[in-house]
């Protein structure tokens, strides 16, 4: 097998084989055996460590109101394990991550761990009654390619791309294209590995309910570990004049270039979510007449930022003319992301630019992004009029199995 058919052939592997990681024990050198997560059968999670010597043990993650402080205690057994159950959750993926001591730590027993630009963070799929919109059907699957390109300030990148099923690079059409950003501790493997997104627009096109279309995962930050969050002299929050021209200079004509996508602003289309949806809406306007579709969740605005300085090189006149459609959301359970985001919102109003807000059901977590992505790919992206149809749900209709 040729050097590109495998790196394509090994990342499908891991972007499915991780995803559907079972549990593995943690056994060796005479420690008791454990498995964690179990999910039972009504969809309440154990989570065990195998921790003899530890004093203390949280459990922290996407379960609680806030995932970066400690959650409920772990409780120790004679065995020297501690586990703690929380109630049934959702189908759908959930983030997670044990303090043990004080020490932040993956569950060495759970193979579904990612790595970020700043941790690891162990992720459980709950799984639904009936076959999931993320899972791995009986359908034709899109290909994920690992590409490197040079940056002549940053150095050598990696971007994702995938190609739909059928993919033909002398097809008469070419294909759109959407640039999907992460958040600021992922890096452009998660949108694979713990969206699904390649699955979700698979299973999506076989029911004819999406368009062939390619989708471009970029690293979001400058290098790992990521730099301090203001970029270089705190004026460039998240690096994003960084981030806008590497993807506008380099991404954009490479991708154009080898992988036959449409090369006119109606073929372009940019989403993210937190700092990539901060980025996606920064760059996507400042570069107006290079996306016609500029959207975002969840973005990590700042509450003191002059929006008038952010948005310094938007053009209002092509923005009117390019953008077919503008939008903006965040979760109804986001405590960070609503406030700014409307204020956003309303700064584009008040520039008389047309545009959506949407108030999903969600949180800041993965476990809704899937849900907001699968139905912006079906209601919105590359639609002949995208402010008619209906708008994000999120919650549990985004997240109900295949329709």
């Amino acid at each position: 097998m040729n050097t590109p058919r495998l790196a394509v052939f090994l990342l499908a592997l891991v972007s499915a084989g991780l995803a559907c990681a079972q549990p593995a024990t943690n056994a060796a050198n005479g420690a008791v055996q454990v498995v964690s997560p179990e999910v039972a059968a009504d969809r309440s999670i154990t989570f065990r460590l195998y921790a003899p010597n530890a004093q203390s043990v949280t459990l922290n993650g996407d379960f609680f109101a806030s995932n970066n402080s400690n959650g409920p205690a772990l409780t120790k057994a004679s065995n020297g394990v501690w586990s703690h159950t929380v109630p049934p959750q959702p189908p759908g993926v959930h983030g997670y991550y044990f303090r043990m001591d004080g020490l932040r730590l993956p569950d060495p027993s759970n193979l579904l761990v990612s790595s970020s630009t700043e941790f690891l963070k162990s992720y459980v799929e709950v799984p639904g009654d009936a076959t999931q919109f993320t899972a791995v059907r009986e359908v034709p699957h899109g290909q994920l390619h690992e590409v490197w390109y040079k940056n002549a300030s940053l150095g050598q990148r990696r971007v994702v791309i995938y190609t739909p099923p059928g993919y033909d690079p002398a097809a008469a059409r070419a294909y759109p294209a959407i640039y999907l950003l992460h958040s600021t501790t992922d890096n452009e493997t998660f949108w694979s590995r713990i969206g699904r997104v390649n699955f979700i627009l698979d299973n999506l096109l076989a029911d004819g309910k999406a368009k062939p279309m390619l989708l471009v995962m970029p690293f979001g930050h400058v290098s790992v570990p990521r730099g301090p969050e203001e970029g270089a002299g705190g004026n460039d929050l998240y690096d994003v004049a960084v981030i806008g021209k590497d993807i506008v200079e380099n991404i954009i004509p490479f991708v154009e270039k080898q992988f036959h996508a449409g090369r006119s602003p109606a073929d372009r289309a940019i989403f993210g979510m937190a700092m990539g949806g901060y980025q996606a809406i920064t760059i996507g306007m400042n570069y107006a007449g290079t996306f016609s579709y500029v959207t975002a969740t969840s973005a990590n605005f700042r509450a003191n930022m002059d929006l008038a300085a952010n948005f310094k090189n938007l053009n209002v006149d092509a923005a009117k003319r390019d953008i077919k459609y503008l939008t903006m959301m965040a979760g109804n359970a986001e405590s960070g992301s609503f406030p700014q985001s409307t204020r956003v919102i309303e700064y584009f109003t008040g520039l008389g630019l047309k545009n959506e807000w949407m108030t999903p059901e969600g949180t800041h977590t993965w476990h809704s992004w899937r849900g907001y992505i699968r139905e912006m790919f079906e209601r919105k992206f590359f639609s002949d009029d995208p402010y008619a149809a209906p708008k994000i749900t999120g919650g549990p209709a985004a997240n109900a199995p295949a329709r």
